[in-house]
């Protein structure tokens, strides 16, 4: 049965508040395949990306008590993901490591968050139309998908698609351009 089937996701995250476990598992069973996705997309190796998943997950149980003030659920959990996706890439890089090509954009070794911006706003541009809106309604305001559905009168699937395919443009667009660092503006900005 489809998890919007079982429960309302607001009904769900006050039952895990409560501290369902039943009601966890099915969450679970919900966002791992993103989760996990996202995980095996920018981790290392598999291990890494299976170690991260699980201490996402830890951490939403451990913090089922804040459930219930959550906004947008998924938008907090891939934050919590990302988070921990650049705290394993750091490891990965001995200290102090600066890809060259990130250093290239600011003269004194930091990352000029202007131009960060404007590399966003280009890859943005190539996108669709419908793309761009459903992006900036996700990213930019902190939509669900079926407010951006009510919002620009289409389905939540189409919302997702739409989104899906931005999101993957903009990541192809920054490693093509970036490469390894490219990877890491994706994770700062965009998941």
């Amino acid at each position: 049965m489809p998890f919007n089937q079982l429960y309302e996701e607001q009904e769900l995250l006050v039952r895990i508040t409560h501290g369902n476990e039943r009601a966890f598992h099915d969450l679970y069973q919900h966002y791992f395949p993103k989760v996990y996705a996202m995980c095996v997309s920018y981790a290392p190796d598999v291990a890494v990306a299976q170690d991260v998943v699980q201490e996402t997950f830890t951490r939403v149980w451990l913090n089922r008590h804040k459930l219930t003030e959550v906004e947008h659920f998924e938008a907090w959990l891939i934050t919590i993901t990302r988070n921990l996706l650049i705290t394993e890439l750091r490891k990965a890089f001995p200290p102090g490591w600066q890809p060259e090509e990130v250093k290239s954009i600011d003269s004194h070794d930091v990352v000029n968050y202007r131009e960060l911006e404007k590399l966003l706003d280009g890859a943005v541009a190539a996108l669709s139309k419908r793309q761009q809106e459903v992006y900036r309604l996700s990213r930019v305001e902190g939509y669900s998908h079926k407010e951006i559905a009510r919002s620009l009168g289409i389905s939540v699937d189409m919302s997702r698609e739409h989104l899906s395919k931005a999101l993957h443009h903009i990541r192809h667009f920054l490693r093509q351009q970036y490469g390894q660092s490219g990877m890491l503006l994706s994770l700062l900005f965009f998941c």
